[in-house]
């Protein structure tokens, strides 16, 4: 069998894998380099540092060539720092669910781990700082989609369980109101609101809002 490359000619099973044993080496490369300016630019970002691109290649030991090979820009690596950041969460997440004993205390457990950005002060305040450097905004709109769509992802399984007729729509809501209370509560002091209260009011909201039959 041969496959079409981008110039319309066909390369046989042989030469395909040969090119993709030349691409390799420089896959693995660039995927070092990006995961360390992400670690090194997060690191910068999260302790509320100066994190111009020529401190986060300094930090990283690669050159601005490098950064800007991977990057268009700081702002598009801040957006990358941003996902990363969202996908833990999702692993959080899914992890404090699937300790959970049933489907009330999954969904509560779920609700408490992404509030937990806000409401722990360590994370709420490294939160802060990459948003901050963010211009104010915590997510690109794609990411931002995508990180709904993720926490949706995991939350669907208790809602399903606790007998939603539409999980899909119902945890993609539970999501989106999940991550606006977690950003409201970012900006505020710790000690003006009781975290297990707002644990317990979208636990509340979310369990009479499911469609059930």
């Amino acid at each position: 069998m041969t496959t079409e490359n981008s110039a319309g000619s066909t390369l046989s099973p042989r030469a395909s894998e040969a090119v993709k044993r030349s691409l390799s080496p420089r896959q693995e490369a660039a995927s070092r380099d990006v995961d360390t300016l992400i670690r090194c630019g997060r690191e910068l970002l999260t302790r509320g540092e100066p994190a111009r691109v020529a401190d986060i290649v300094a930090a990283a030991g690669l050159s601005n060539d490098a950064f800007y090979r991977y990057f268009k820009s700081k702002g598009d690596f801040v957006d990358a720092v941003v996902e990363e950041g969202g996908h833990r969460l999702v692993r959080y997440l899914r992890h404090r669910i699937d300790k959970a004993a049933d489907p009330d205390d999954a969904l509560r457990a779920g609700i408490a781990a992404v509030l937990s950005q806000a409401v722990d002060p360590e994370i709420a305040a490294a939160t802060r700082n990459v948003v901050s450097s963010a211009g104010g905004r915590s997510h690109a709109p794609k990411v931002r989609e995508d990180l709904e769509k993720a926490v949706a992802e995991v939350l669907a399984v208790p809602i399903t369980e606790l007998g939603s007729t539409d999980p899909q729509r119902d945890s993609l809501t539970t999501s989106i109101l999940l991550l606006a209370v977690m950003e409201h509560l970012l900006w505020r002091e710790a000690s003006t609101f009781d975290a297990d209260a707002e644990v317990e009011q979208i636990v509340g909201y979310a369990r009479r809002g499911l469609r059930t039959s």
